[in-house]
């Protein structure tokens, strides 16, 4: 697993420096806009006006949708970084990192049988993704640019489980997600990010004397803001 962790971010960081270089080479950020009378009177952005790069922080929660990290632990808070490596007008290439954690009951199924010692998760998600955003415009009115987006990609979950204070297992497994999610622009930079993903991961967790298959998948909401340049 570790020998697969090192190969995945390897790659994701290959990856994304490539095509960063390819863009900064085929769309220099500082292009002089069109005259007046190739952008309909100013009624549409021009690309030089269009954000690019952007980093974001987003926060939410995480909710398995079966198994026993469901029945053990139920929600969980999730945070979030994102790098937007833009691609074209409408496509962007998007590397993630973030942190769930949740403390749960491991004795749930047992109503006879009561503990003040929980059990505890922590998942770190890497991913990368490729997003489609549509219906982005900046209405005639003069009103915020908004639009929505959707996308999928691979990602790669390194989970630790600590088992009522009796053992502590780590694993990690690569895995697909999917989502969507609105967007608001409040200026030319700043904006508004939602987002409904659906994890789809599997792990094997082990420890010298104890081995296990975890469902890690499930739905993460989570919002935030964006800064784009």
């Amino acid at each position: 697993m570790r020998k697969s962790f090192i190969i995945f971010i390897t790659y994701l960081l290959f990856s994304c420096f490539l095509i960063h270089k390819s863009h900064s080479e085929e769309f220099p950020k500082e292009l002089k806009p069109p005259p007046d009378s190739a952008v309909n009177q100013g009624t549409r952005r021009t690309i030089s006006n269009s954000p690019l790069d952007g980093v974001t922080l987003l926060t939410g929660i995480y909710y398995p949708l079966q198994g026993e990290v469901k029945d053990i632990y139920g929600g969980a808070f999730a945070i979030g970084g994102q790098y937007c490596f833009n691609m074209s007008r409408s496509i962007d290439l998007l590397g993630a990192v973030s942190l769930i954690k949740s403390d749960g009951d491991p004795y749930y199924d047992d109503p006879t049988f009561s503990s003040d010692r929980l059990s505890n998760i922590q998942l770190v998600p890497f991913e990368l993704s490729i997003r489609q955003r549509i219906a982005f415009m900046k209405s005639l009115q003069g009103f915020v640019t908004r639009g929505l987006y959707f996308g999928g990609g691979i990602n790669y979950i390194r989970a630790r489980e600590k088992v009522a204070d009796m053992f502590t297992t780590n694993g990690g497994d690569f895995g697909i997600h999917l989502f969507v999610g609105p967007q608001v622009f409040f200026t030319n930079n700043l904006a508004f990010d939602g987002e409904i993903k659906l994890i789809m991961n599997g792990v094997d967790m082990r420890d010298s004397n104890n081995e296990y298959s975890m469902n890690l998948s499930g739905l993460v909401i989570r919002a935030g803001l964006s800064w784009y340049y």
